[in-house]
């Protein structure tokens, strides 16, 4: 995702942030849609199943390469304060690095295309925003690859700001 897709998807959330009818209770969304970025830049897609359970897609870049993430959570409230949650979870992701177009830190000159799948554990804090659609999220997420040379990705933090809907 180039820098003007997500400036373009900024102003639109944005728009839809000030106009009245945006305005949401907590806890009442089933679905957002958002930016992510930390040591990685990409987009998420979360869907509750249950009143605490969701499931969340993420698509991200990473070492000029495109892993996609499938994770299972469970949001708990933090009573303290109101709009606060923090979630864990676990699932799996997959990988793909081009010849050419990427750098995995994994191989000293790149001769053939990679992939990488494994599975991720996921921890993190969900804050609703002034009762609005709006959401930011901080979490870690540990990653372990099955391939040899890829191993254990402990280092994936990132900040996300969803949109419910």
């Amino acid at each position: 995702m180039n820098k003007k897709s997500i400036l373009a998807i900024s102003i639109v959330a944005f728009i839809f942030c000030i106009s009245p009818e945006a305005k949401a209770q907590i806890g009442a969304y089933n679905t957002t849609v958002g930016i992510r970025g930390g040591t990685s830049v990409g987009g998420s897609v979360k869907r509750f199943v249950t009143d605490h359970d969701a499931l969340e897609l993420m698509v991200f870049t990473r070492w000029k390469g495109w892993v996609g993430n499938l994770l299972f959570e469970h949001h708990m409230d933090i009573r303290e304060f109101e709009g606060l949650e923090w979630y864990l979870g676990a699932g799996g992701h997959y990988g793909v690095w081009k010849v050419g177009k990427s750098e995995p830190p994994w191989v000293y000159k790149a001769t053939e295309d990679y992939a990488a799948f494994g599975v991720d554990l996921i921890v993190g804090l969900d804050y609703n925003i002034d009762h609005s659609n709006w959401f930011i999220s901080l979490d870690w997420k540990p990653a372990y690859s099955f391939q040899d040379f890829t191993g254990l990705w402990w280092d994936e933090t990132a900040f996300t700001l969803r949109y419910s809907f």
